[in-house]
């Protein structure tokens, strides 16, 4: 995870642990971290971390996410999303800012989206 990812996460505010299962909708306004099974969407949250050991099955909706394990289902970041060294994504993936380690495994498709900011000035040019 790079520095900038990192101060993002230092207080994690929910947390599922590694040998916990969870099943159904989160959202949340702050960061989420999953260390063990969620089956089910992330509706909404600031920043994402899926770490090694993590398995979602189901959808990523937030600001940041940082993958270090299994993702089953598609993930969509305003801000980044950075699959690390070992982990699995199968799905799409939407953001403006995309990092994939070596080691990663990716089999979707990536959109990138242009930040509002940068639209607006775009516009402004023409």
């Amino acid at each position: 995870m790079n520095k900038k990812n990192k101060k993002l996460f230092d207080t994690i505010e929910t947390l599922i642990g590694n040998g916990t299962t969870f099943r159904g909708e989160i959202s949340a306004t702050k960061s989420l971290r999953i260390d063990g099974t969620l089956i089910g969407n992330i509706k909404e949250a600031a920043n994402v971390i899926v770490g090694e050991n993590a398995h979602v099955k189901g959808n990523i909706c937030a600001n940041y996410v940082v993958v270090d394990g299994v993702v089953e289902g598609n993930i969509t970041a305003t801000e980044s999303i950075e699959l690390l060294p070992k982990s699995k994504v199968t799905g799409d993936i939407t953001t403006t800012v995309l990092s994939i380690n070596e080691g990663a495994i990716f089999k979707g498709k990536s959109v990138m989206i242009e930040k509002e900011e940068n639209a607006e000035e775009t516009e402004e040019n023409i």
